[in-house]
Formats: structure tokens, C-alpha cells, sequence
């Protein structure tokens, strides 16, 4: 059975650093397994998740933007869904094992007050400019248990991609 996931990159506006996106570092802890993350201080797209049975690409965006950013930010993220220019597919990776869609959306920065990270995780957000795209490190198979150092921005390939071209589309 292929695995269905579809994430999402939310880039704002900021009065000092222009046009940024929106990261998710990972933590230390994962709550849904109870156990110990993988990828300690990586950085991921806005939201990522699996799509469940039955489910449409976009409610497992607002589900996941829900678990993950708390529902506040999820209501503002739906608002801009039902924005057809603010809201785009960056990229669909298909084989025989994983099908990932990964979506694009701006928001207004104040929309980033609403934001809330589950501190039980030990996660965090980071914002990053377009110049900060060049100095992304891919994952190593090593990273996923020693984990990764806060001073670096380090991301899945795929993650990376989707990266730019939200950047590509709404810069």
C-alpha cells in the first residue's frame, strides 16, 4: 500500500527580514509514540502528515496545521485555502512506495502570533529567508539519531525542494 502524505510551507512578510518561511524544527520528544524523535533539531516544512482513508489532501492540511500549530493558526491557513491565489501545489512526488503533495500559502505576519508549537515536544519555529535556502544541509542517515545542531538548518530533500519553490512562486 503506497503511504499518502501531503505537507505544507507557509511563508509571511516580516518588517525585518522580507519575505521568510516558516519552519518546524524538530524536537526531542515524540508524543505520539512516546518516545525519543528521530531527526533531533531538523528543520521540516510548515506541517506534514499523513493523509488517513478517505481523507481529501487539503482537510489533512487543516488536520495536521490543528495537531501541529494549534487551531488558531489552522483557521487563518483554511481562510487562505479558499484563496486560490494564495494557496498552490509546489510539487507531487509519486513511485511505487509514497505519494507526497506539498502546498504553498503567505500569510500576514501577524498570523505568526497564532501560532502555537506543543512544548511537550521540545519543538520550535524557525523562520528563513530566501538567502538562507543556499546553506540547507540534506539529512545523513547519522543525523536521525545524534540528531542535528541548532545553528544548522538541515532538511529532508523533498522538504528542501518545496522550500525553494514556494519561493520561486511567491517571491
Amino acid at each position: 500500500m503506497i503511504k499518502r502524505t501531503v505537507g505544507l510551507i507557509v511563508l509571511t512578510n516580516t518588517t525585518d527580514k522580507g519575505l521568510v518561511a516558516v519552519l518546524q524544527v524538530r524536537g526531542n520528544i515524540n508524543v505520539e509514540k512516546d518516545n525519543q524523535e528521530t531527526y533531533r533539531g531538523a528543520s521540516q516544512i510548515t506541517v506534514h502528515g499523513s493523509i488517513n482513508e478517505g481523507e481529501k489532501e487539503t482537510d489533512t492540511l487543516l488536520r495536521e496545521t490543528r495537531e501541529e500549530l494549534g487551531e488558531d493558526f489552522a483557521e487563518i491557513v483554511e481562510a487562505e485555502l479558499n484563496k486560490d491565489q494564495n494557496f498552490v501545489e509546489l510539487n507531487k512526488i509519486e513511485n511505487e512506495n509514497i505519494s507526497v503533495a506539498n502546498f504553498g500559502t503567505i500569510v500576514d505576519e501577524s498570523a505568526l502570533e497564532e501560532i502555537e508549537v506543543n512544548v511537550n515536544t521540545g519543538g520550535s519555529i524557525r523562520l528563513i529567508s530566501k538567502s538562507d535556502v543556499e546553506n540547507i544541509r540534506e539529512l545523513k542517515p547519522e543525523d536521525r539519531e545524534d540528531g542535528v545542531g541548532e545553528d544548522e538548518i538541515v532538511m529532508f530533500p523533498d522538504d528542501i525542494e518545496a522550500v525553494k519553490l514556494a519561493f520561486e512562486k511567491f517571491s
